[in-house]
């Protein structure tokens, strides 16, 4: 049995767990705990982080993850002026 420590998400729940996985049988086993919360909370604060370079603030930021036909996307709100 191959066993590897890290994240994944369950496809039913889809809930993201971080623990330890059967690589073969593609299962979880032992403890497993959900961390969808706090991976979310740390992906929205890099993409924050990557809203700002040397030239300012931008309005749009993006990336893709290889082999997928997606593009995740942080884009500022626009504000009306009252």
């Amino acid at each position: 049995m191959a066993k590897k420590e890290g994240f994944g998400v369950s496809p039913i729940t889809n809930t993201i767990y971080y623990g330890t996985q059967d690589t073969e049988k593609h299962m979880w086993i032992g403890q497993k705990i959900d961390v969808t919360d706090d991976v979310i909370a740390a992906v929205y604060a890099w993409f924050m982080g990557n809203m700002e370079d040397s030239e300012g603030k931008k309005e749009e930021y993006q990336i893709s993850y290889p082999s997928t036909e997606f593009e995740l996307v942080m884009r500022r709100k626009k504000t009306e002026n009252i």
